[in-house]
């Protein structure tokens, strides 16, 4: 129950970035309650690690916001949450959003700024708005990125600095200072919603972008996809190798193996693919060369 004048905080955590939000938080103090959100669309969706986390630190939590509507906050957070939040007023949610706002306003916008090589990801903290990510900008945090990069890895990383700008929204609310600055819509940017058919490895993009690819859909993600002999496979790890000159191009068939494993042809460049799973785990191996993946 919203009250204006409680000092409580309501979080709202799914994922990694969730956690460490709700860590974040803890630091500074012990009036939290938490609602723990689950992503079925991830390998590990962190709720058992929020969950466990909340018990050793004696914090309320529960996984349904119905339950946990009889507590007092003044202030509620949403960290890694999927879904929309209603019955909070507007001035009273903070959203974080993991994209250096107005840029990558939408959804996935870690995955959308790796593919595209950004110098640079970050975390916004934001006051919720009508139409998504169009709040006031609280606070940003820029992360410096190298690749080739993972977003597990990238994961990790943001995640720290939702850590820190947690504890810096909670110092803003508790000094009456959470003021928060328009965003330029000139600069604004969106990043689409993505499904099952955003994983499809497109072979025909050269031999950098696709590892890009293969290093953004990976885990906690479900890995980046293709077909071979009709049935789908999962490339979770490739490596760059150095191009020949092929008389008739054709992109996704295998050219040789190198170090037992298929090095397969790209629209420029060659990858060689050291990882192979179906879409339950099991690793495979592919040893015929006459292999096109589609």
């Amino acid at each position: 129950m919203y009250t204006i004048k409680s000092k409580a905080i309501k979080v709202f955590a799914t994922g990694l970035k969730g956690l460490k939000t709700v860590q974040g938080l803890r630091r500074k103090t012990n009036k939290i309650t938490v609602i723990i959100g689950k992503d079925t669309n991830v390998k590990n969706d962190f709720s058992d690690d929020i969950e466990v986390y909340c018990k050793q630190e004696n914090i309320k939590y529960y996984f349904s916001t119905k339950h946990a509507d009889k507590h007092e906050f003044g202030l509620a957070v949403a960290a890694g949450w999927q879904r929309m939040i209603f019955d909070i007023p507007s001035s009273a949610l903070i959203v974080f959003h993991d994209s250096l706002l107005p840029r990558y306003r939408g959804f996935n916008p870690l995955v959308t700024a790796l593919l595209n090589k950004d110098d640079c990801v970050g975390v916004t903290a934001l006051m919720a708005a009508d139409k998504y990510d169009r709040g006031d900008i609280l606070s940003q945090v820029k992360v410096p990125v190298e690749y080739p990069i993972t977003i597990e890895d990238a994961i990790i990383m943001v995640s720290e600095a939702y850590f820190n700008i947690a504890g810096e929204i909670y110092d803003l609310f508790i000094s009456g200072q959470l003021h928060g600055k328009p965003q330029d819509e000139s600069l604004a940017t969106y990043s689409l919603w993505r499904d099952s058919d955003d994983y499809a490895i497109n072979w025909n993009l050269d031999s950098h972008a696709i590892e890009r690819h293969v290093n953004s859909v990976g885990y906690p993600y479900l890995g980046a996809s293709s077909f071979v002999d009709g049935a789908l496979v999962r490339i979770k790890k490739v490596a760059l190798v150095n191009d020949v000159f092929i008389e008739n191009r054709v992109p996704g068939k295998i050219i040789f193996f190198e170090k037992n494993m298929p090095v397969v042809v790209c629209g420029q460049g060659l990858l060689r693919l050291e990882s192979i799973e179906d879409d339950n785990g099991n690793v495979l191996e592919i040893n015929k060369l006459r292999t096109r993946l589609k």
